[in-house]
């Protein structure tokens, strides 16, 4: 049987409203469920469970939603495969909030992906839990994880590497030429399990401080993207940038130079210092309508947009296809499930720009 992952301490509490919550059987064949979807965790199963969380007008593809459901039937046959819509909801959103919780390469897509289908609090599921605090939060551990200095102590380690040679001692002394010639070959495989042992131990510890460098060296380019106070794009200083573009050009540049999820944790910062405001909102609309038309078509990745993640670039699709103006406003309004107003101040909007790229070109295989 599958390891079972920690549970959730308020897991109980968030299943307060379906009646089982102080069985604990089922309670337990639950979170088996949550734990066997976990492990199993994807960019396209995330999105299918968030459809189901966030109660959307277009639900998960059929497969996808069978599997889902098969996951919690497994593990308690009582579970029915219809007529359970609010409790799979709720269950949906305890398996994204576990794995926000979880290891640090599911955590990282799991909250880039909750971050932007919520769009900065825009969108407020009706759940026990906020998957928007949970995703800010998993994105703040991993990014402070992401760029926290490796233990080098392995390395360093002064213990002495035991070599065995008393089986091969034992072989010699049997007195033939055939037996020394086989107490020589296992001499020779316990040196070179004993050197295998410390390369691994090495090649560890370099492959960590490889990967710790090159996000140290990440977050040096995009500091002296700060300094150099000049757009990769356009060619100009960033204060000439329009105001109605930057949250794009910057939000863009910054993804550019982004290999490793989720970004820096200062990415807040870099951005607020670029420029983008906090103050006054936007509307998304309005500031995909601002942008030159040229620019937005280099902007788009060649990734298809999903309505559900990544709502800006989706607006800058179908603002591409029908024209500037307000032609476009009430249809994409309808296929995000956002109001047409929704406004954002312009650093948030960077924020999420900056988001959705990051999950596009990680799913593009980046």
């Amino acid at each position: 049987m599958a390891e079972v992952i920690p549970m959730i301490q308020d897991f109980p509490r968030w299943l307060a409203t379906t009646g089982i919550a102080d069985d604990e059987e089922r309670r337990t064949a639950r979170w088996a469920g949550v734990s066997a979807l976990v492990r199993s965790a994807n960019r396209d199963a995330t999105e299918a469970l968030l459809k189901i969380a966030l109660k959307t007008r277009q639900p998960p593809a059929a497969p996808a939603l069978q599997k889902i459901r098969e996951a919690f039937h497994e593990a308690d046959n009582t579970f029915e495969m219809q007529r359970n819509d609010k409790e799979l909801r709720l269950l949906a959103g305890a398996t994204l909030a576990a794995c926000l919780a979880g290891n640090d390469a599911v955590a990282s897509q799991t909250s880039l992906a909750v971050s932007t289908a919520t769009v900065g609090g825009s969108r407020k599921p009706d759940l026990p839990m906020d998957l928007n605090a949970l995703a800010e939060a998993a994105i703040a551990r991993t990014a402070e994880t992401n760029s926290k200095r490796p233990d080098l102590s392995a390395l360093a380690s002064a213990e002495t590497i035991e070599l065995d040679f008393e089986t091969a001692a034992a072989k010699a002394k049997e007195g033939n030429f055939d037996h020394v010639a086989s107490a020589f070959g296992l001499a020779a495989q316990s040196t070179s399990d004993a050197l295998a042992a410390t390369a691994s131990r090495q090649a560890g510890v370099i492959k960590k401080m490889d990967r710790y460098l090159r996000i140290q060296d990440e977050e040096l380019q995009m500091l002296w993207w700060l300094v150099g106070e000049r757009s990769l794009d356009l060619d100009c200083r960033l204060d000439e940038v329009g105001a109605d573009l930057q949250p794009f050009v910057f939000a863009k540049e910054l993804a550019g130079l982004t290999q490793y999820l989720p970004g820096p944790r200062g990415l807040r910062a870099l951005l607020s210092r670029a420029g983008l405001k906090e103050r006054k909102k936007i509307a998304l609309t309005d500031a995909v309508n601002a942008a030159d038309p040229a620019w937005l078509r280099s902007f788009m990745p060649e990734r298809e947009p999903s309505s559900l993640t990544t709502p800006v670039h989706f607006a800058v699709r179908r603002q591409l296809e029908t024209g500037t103006g307000q032609a476009w406003i009430a249809g994409w309004a309808a296929t995000v499930e956002l109001p047409a107003a929704t406004s954002l101040p312009a650093l948030a909007i960077g924020m999420q720009i900056y988001r959705e790229r990051l999950l596009m070109s990680s799913a593009a295989g980046k």
